[in-house]
């Protein structure tokens, strides 16, 4: 299959969106490198729905966190690179080619960029000992299911 065929050129916010997710995993990174030894021992290493802390651990937890944001980046990058594996879930032809590939990486650029941004938010939290707050799993809902729902409603349109 010809590789030309499924490159979807870079826009100018999948530039931006790369950088600031990359930016923001980084910046907790250096967070932590920064304050590692003002960092309590025993930190939350899991919150309840409301943001509230209802396990703790030792304070490489927060460390973990960065890691697993970081292989989850890596990853939505790697599937962004393929598009030839994306489940389009409508009938791609020649003509609509172009939209449904550029709605699709849109959606991936976007959850990698909310991914990064939670896992990094959760790590400096666990750092601080302090609670994501009772906004955090609802906005993390919306986050990560409302680029969802309007990508499926622009293929369903642009089909």
């Amino acid at each position: 299959m010809n590789r030309n065929k499924w490159s979807i050129p870079k826009s100018r916010y999948d530039r931006l969106a790369g950088w600031l997710s990359g930016g923001f995993l980084a910046a907790a990174a250096f967070y932590l490198w920064a304050n590692w030894m003002a960092i309590p021992q025993k930190i939350p290493t899991h919150y309840g729905f409301g943001g509230q802390p209802d396990a703790w651990g030792d304070k490489s937890s927060c460390v973990v966190l960065l890691v697993i944001g970081g292989v989850m980046w890596l990853m939505m990058w790697g599937i962004e690179q393929v598009p030839m594996i994306w489940n389009t879930g409508v009938q791609v032809t020649e003509e609509n080619r172009v939209r449904v590939y550029r709605i699709l990486k849109n959606l991936l650029v976007t959850i990698r960029l909310v991914i990064a941004a939670i896992f990094a938010w959760m790590a400096v939290c666990s750092a601080r000992s302090q609670p994501l707050g009772s906004w955090f799993m609802p906005l993390t809902m919306l986050l990560v299911f409302g680029p969802i729902v309007l990508c499926l409603l622009q293929l369903y349109r642009k089909r």
